[in-house]
């Protein structure tokens, strides 16, 4: 190989806080060479990012560097003044944002925010901008009459494209992609992906790709380096990480990988002997419809959410959703547990109406009865107060035990969903806490009042694969212990694959398939449903670029 453009050496970065200083990257050292497509892995929480914002001197306060070397093209960034710095962004190495959604101004056109950076770095106006700009949105394959849109008039996929577009304006050789992909639905994010890889083939690009997801990287890198509490724990090609690596970590992580191709895999998650479903159905929704009324007095343009669905989940089944970004999917999942009200139809528990969907207020007993879990295990707790504060809320709202009885049931609840010792991570903040620890505190929450149903939405999509197995491992004993009900949401149909018995694939806010798990993997009836598999299946990379 060539002479390496980055090389990293013993990086180390500290958080200071009033006691002693949290290490959240310790002596990281790699290369990456002219080319190349080096992937960095690993949990929330591992250091990732943090070496990213090392690198591209962005580390927010009290982050301080109190060692190593970042050397890029020969030149120490470590050691660089701040105006060298300013004109090394962007020309020598641009950043490809975790969330599109807030890497881009809303108030600001494509348009606009393209030139911005072309003016600020190539002093580049006018006709010459705009010229550029269509250039730009040709390389990404988005029309250019999509200039003048704003972000909200963007899909997810779109707003991804428009980011990594901006950051190839001044054509660095260096692009870094901090999981750039996380938001987005499997088919969407292989197609970004198909794109960064034919930029990097007609560009020439060295790129740093960094995310959670193994399973992605195995595609397409050719070195990968996996971190685990802000080291680098193995560092190796791409086919000998797939063949199981050397590090115990790697190996549990390839074992944790599921396909939703192929003969199933035994082990991956618990599964009770048999499935004995009563004839009536714990809840059902009928012909239910949601549309959104767009902002302002004389607009009359609405949005179909959900379009009329219907489907029955019984008591001890766990149901997947599943379906691409704007299918309707967490919009039927705040229906469920009426976060909103239905536009039209009909929800059933246990065979009762009781206005549920008409009412503008809901039972209290519903609250209890049908419980969530959410996507984000960072935004779905609150920062300043305990786990304990969090367990207790809605034991407390609903009455179901005193101050005498509420730490005993709590450390059992944590300890359930594998937070051990519970008297520790009842007294912790969601600071001190890794996005798998918080997403179990979430679900300890959620069973806490013993509901009749779990609607999990995305409760995995911020995890690690080795994590997400876990997390979906509580969902499959508690069902085999308690004959828990889940409704499971997802983009991702291969963990549905091996949690749900049963798959309802959602499109356009409609169900087009609906099948037992394996017999629609098996035997997929739609077009649609075929992509899905297609996507979420290995080989991916090389059947979408041939």
């Amino acid at each position: 190989m060539n002479k390496p453009v980055i090389k990293i050496e013993n990086l180390t970065v500290d958080y200071i806080t009033e006691e002693n200083p949290i290490k959240a990257v310790h002596d990281v050292t790699f290369e990456i060479f002219s080319g190349e497509i080096f992937g960095l892995v690993g949990e929330s929480g591992s250091g990732k990012s943090t070496v990213v914002q090392a690198m591209m001197r962005i580390l927010p306060p009290p982050a301080l560097i109190s060692n190593g070397k970042v050397i890029i093209n020969d030149k120490d960034i470590l050691t660089s003044s701040d105006s060298d710095i300013v004109g090394f962004r962007w020309k020598q190495i641009s950043i490809v944002m975790q969330s599109a959604l807030n890497a881009l101004n809303p108030v600001l056109s494509v348009r606009e925010q393209i030139q911005d950076v072309l003016k600020t770095h190539k002093n580049l106006i006018g006709i010459d901008a705009d010229k550029r700009a269509k250039e730009l949105l040709s390389l990404v394959e988005i029309d250019h009459d999509r200039l003048d849109s704003f972000p909200h008039q963007l899909s997810g996929g779109m707003k991804q494209r428009i980011v990594i577009a901006i950051a190839l304006a001044i054509m660095p050789p260096i692009i870094i992609m901090d999981e750039p992909t996380t938001a987005l639905d499997v088919i969407v994010e292989r197609e970004i992906i198909a794109k960064v890889i034919d930029l990097r083939k007609k560009l020439g690009l060295t790129i740093l790709f960094i995310t959670h997801d193994l399973n992605l990287l195995l595609e397409f890198a050719d070195r990968l380096a996996i971190m685990k509490n802000g080291k680098i724990v193995e560092l190796d090609t791409v086919e000998n990480i797939y063949a199981g690596g050397k590090h115990h970590y790697t190996k549990k992580l390839i074992g944790s990988i599921p396909s939703a191709s192929g003969k199933r895999q035994k082990g991956l998650l618990s599964k009770p002997n048999s499935l004995n479903l009563s004839k009536s159905p714990i809840l059902e929704v009928r012909n239910l419809k949601k549309v959104f009324q767009s902002p302002g007095f004389f607009n009359k343009n609405k949005l179909v959410a959900v379009n009329d669905i219907s489907f029955k989940v019984h008591k001890g089944e766990i149901v997947g959703i599943v379906g691409e970004s704007g299918s309707g999917k967490s919009t039927v999942a705040k229906l469920v547990t009426r976060l909103i009200r239905p536009s039209e139809g009909f929800i059933y528990l246990n065979g009762e109406n009781k206005k549920v969907a008409e009412s503008r207020d809901v039972p209290l007993q519903y609250r209890k009865d049908v419980q969530m879990v959410f996507q984000d295990p960072f935004g779905s707790l609150n920062s300043i107060h305990t786990v304990y504060h969090h367990l207790s809320r809605p034991l407390f709202r609903h009455r179901l035990k005193n101050k005498e009885e509420m730490l005993s049931y709590i450390i059992d609840l944590l300890e359930k969903v594998g937070l051990t010792p519970g008297e520790k991570f009842a007294e912790k903040f969601p600071h001190e806490m890794s996005g798998g620890e918080r997403q179990r505190v979430a679900i300890a929450r959620a069973l806490s009042l013993e509901p009749k149903i779990v609607v999990a939405d995305e409760p995995t999509s911020m995890l690690d694969v080795s994590i997400r197995m876990e997390v979906l491992e509580i969902f499959a004993k508690m069902r085999i212990k308690s004959n828990l009900t889940v409704l499971f949401i997802t983009h991702d149909l291969a963990s549905a694959r091996y949690l749900a018995d049963r798959i309802i694939v959602l499109k356009d806010g409609s169900i087009i398939e609906e099948n037992d798990s394996e017999k629609l993997i098996q035997n997929p009836k739609e077009n649609y449903t075929k992509q899905l598999i297609r996507a979420a299946s290995p080989g991916w990379l090389s059947e979408l670029t041939n």
